[in-house]
């Protein structure tokens, strides 16, 4: 059982590092957001909005296992 002394930190990321993690342009980020493939980003502010980067790192990871299992 996970206990606030035990669980990890969570990170905001904004969408230029997204792009830079996930080698996807802005547009094709929230292009698979839309369609429910890719974490949703969180509003923080009227014109601000972020990620959790351990959502879009386990993104990651489902492409990387994704594709080892072709």
């Amino acid at each position: 059982m996970e206990t606030p002394l035990t669980k990890p930190p969570q990170r905001f990321i904004k969408i230029e590092e997204v792009s830079r993690l996930t080698a996807l342009s802005e547009s094709q980020v929230y292009r698979q957001m839309k369609a429910g493939k890719f974490p949703e980003n969180i509003a923080i502010g009227v014109n601000s909005k972020v990620w959790l980067e351990s959502e879009v790192q386990e993104w990651i990871d489902a492409k990387i296992q994704q594709h080892r299992n072709q």
